[in-house]
C-alpha cells in the first residue's frame, strides 16, 4: 500500500525528466486506490479516523501534483 512512496524515488533515479512525471503520475494513481481502500475499510467498519485519513492524501496529493507542475514549467518554460 506504500507504492505510492517508492514511485517517485525511481523516477528520480531514472534518467529524464518525461520517466520522472510518468512515475509521479503513477504515484498519484496508486495514491487514489488508497483513498478508495481508506473509503472501504471506513464502511465496513474497520476504521475510526477516515478524516484525517483523507486529510493526509490530501496532502500527499498536492504535493506530488504540485511538484509534478513545478518539474513540467521548469522544462517547458
Amino acid at each position: 500500500m506504500q507504492l505510492f512512496l517508492f514511485q517517485p524515488t525511481e523516477g528520480f533515479a531514472r534518467n529524464g525528466t518525461r520517466e520522472l512525471l510518468h512515475f509521479l503520475s503513477i504515484s498519484a494513481g496508486s495514491l487514489s486506490e488508497l483513498d478508495t481502500l481508506i473509503e472501504l475499510a471506513a464502511r465496513l467498519g474497520y476504521l475510526n479516523n477516515k478524516e484525517e485519513l483523507n486529510g493526509k492524501v490530501d496532502e500527499v496529493s498536492g504535493l506530488l501534483t504540485g511538484l509534478s507542475a513545478s518539474i513540467k514549467r521548469r522544462t517547458n518554460p
